[in-house]
């Protein structure tokens, strides 16, 4: 089921109270739950620290990050940011002064969000509480410190969004396609990567790995041995409600997939992880192992 927003100008600074007015509190509701369904909950309010204070560690083929806080704190959060701050931020991958975000921060997904989406996520950051936090220095590897890697990277990766609908497609469809790529970022870690960190888009979906953390992403085109293919629609509605498989077993509990569903996609409505499925039944299916490749176990 599609959740229409209208949208709001980009002007708009600071959020009301989300009981303030039914329109703001719907746009406050949409926030939150993307705030959730788009995984920063993972990042930026660890257990134990504070909310939107950031701190957790990612380990990636491009180096180790720290989530940034992202409260509206002035000093270390986006207290002193607009909301056009924020789209720069969300659409192109740039702080307010003006200096590239790393990968991590997954601007190639974020950019195909549409403008309705991105302003309730700004609406609901804006209406937390200001925290503060401990700032840890990131860590990138070696080659990506080198002068211009970062802007030979998005040079070759980047591509600016807000996400165009295939008219070809039906709603559910294309509604799949948004959460799949603009919003969940799923193709981010299930489509495998080329050394130096680039998305081998021939095989979308078929199996990737987090190398810094060793945790293998498993194949979801519909190949029916390597895929996803012997699974059913209601598979896939109990997967992303429950983390439980088709053959009984669940998501590894020390491995990220685990935590997205129960912090992200449990969220989701369920016409919204059946939209998930059809898209991902519309793939070319793959026979690619992720685990033969990466390592001996998948979540």
């Amino acid at each position: 089921m599609r959740l229409t927003l209208a949208v709001l100008a980009l002007t708009f600074a600071r959020a009301a109270a989300p009981d303030a007015a039914p329109d703001d509190a719907a746009v406050y509701a949409q926030g939150e739950l993307l705030y959730h369904a788009a995984g920063c909950v993972g990042c930026h309010s660890v257990p134990g620290l504070p909310h939107l204070g950031g701190g957790r560690d990612n380990p990636t083929v491009f180096g180790t990050f720290y989530a940034p806080n992202i409260s509206p704190d002035l000093e270390q959060g986006l207290g002193s940011w607009t909301e056009g701050d924020f789209f720069t931020a969300m659409r192109d991958g740039r702080a307010p002064d003006g200096h590239l975000y790393w990968p991590t921060f997954p601007t190639m997904a974020y950019t195909k969000m549409s403008d309705a989406d991105i302003h309730a996520l700004w609406v609901y950051l804006s209406a937390q509480p200001a925290v503060k936090s401990e700032e840890r220095a990131h860590e990138p590897r070696r080659i990506y410190s080198l002068p211009g890697m970062l802007n030979l990277w998005r040079l070759m990766e980047f591509r600016p969004g807000p996400m165009t609908p295939d008219p070809t497609q039906t709603a559910q469809w294309s509604r799949g396609e948004y959460l799949v790529q603009a919003v969940t970022y799923c193709d981010q870690c299930h489509t495998p990567r080329s050394k130096i960190g680039r998305m081998r888009r021939g095989r979308t979906m078929a199996g990737g790995a987090n190398l810094g953390k060793f945790e293998v992403h498993p194949n979801l085109t519909p190949h029916p041995e390597a895929g996803i293919g012997a699974w059913s629609e209601d598979d896939m509605v109990r997967f992303l409600t429950t983390g439980e498989k088709p053959d009984g077993s669940v998501a590894r509990e020390d491995w990220v997939m685990h935590e997205k569903v129960r912090d992200s996609y449990s969220r989701l409505s369920e016409d919204d992880k059946r939209a998930i499925y059809t898209y991902l039944r519309s793939l070319p299916a793959d026979d690619f192992d992720p685990e033969a490749r990466y390592g001996d176990a998948a979540p």
